[in-house]
């Protein structure tokens, strides 16, 4: 389904459209799904985490117009920061942190892509405008899944450190975006 039709979905479903709703699930579904799965690496959680997100996405549809991206990429980011915040609260291995970092790795050009498609080259460019180090970790935590724990532990430095290089890398993409 073309983000022109899901687009449509989701303004429906803001209007509390349940059809709509029901539709966007069956088109969105088994790709959220495989994102979840990917992230938590547990199929039961994955599916508790999906019904979390569509719940999110249900309450909070009215909020899509102003995130001013991609339907795909909006609900992606639902899916994806739920499924680390179900890594964190089971304080995710280093296993997790090697799996986030390949699904980081493998998913950086589709979200470049993604992010240009939808007036969002700025990020783009900004994110390759940090240093190496903070831009790794940044695609590794956002679109791979990892704690700062874990980073912390691959990095050989404590989670303060790591929570510290994430806000100032958070902050350089935020002046670099012009937020």
């Amino acid at each position: 389904m073309d983000d022109a039709a899901l687009t449509a979905l989701l303004e429906r479903t803001a209007l509390g459209d349940q059809t709509a709703f029901a539709i966007l699930y069956r088109n969105s579904a088994p790709g959220l799904f495989a994102l979840s799965l990917r992230i938590v690496q547990d199929r039961a959680e994955a599916e508790q985490v999906l019904a979390d997100s569509y719940l999110k996405i249900w309450r909070y549809a009215e909020r899509f117009r102003a995130a001013n991206v991609a339907p795909t990429v909006w609900m992606a980011a639902i899916v994806r920061n739920l499924a680390i915040e179900r890594l964190r609260a089971r304080k995710a291995p280093a296993a997790a942190l090697k799996a986030a970092e390949t699904l980081a790795a493998n998913t950086e050009r589709a979200e470049e892509r993604a992010l240009s498609r939808n007036g969002s080259a700025a990020l783009a460019a900004c994110l390759e405008g940090l240093d190496a180090h903070e831009s790794r970790l940044v695609r590794v935590a956002y679109f791979g899944g990892a704690t700062y724990a874990a980073l912390a532990e691959r990095d050989g430095t404590s989670a303060g450190t790591a929570r510290q290089t994430m806000r100032r890398a958070l902050s350089a993409l935020k002046s670099c975006v012009g937020r």
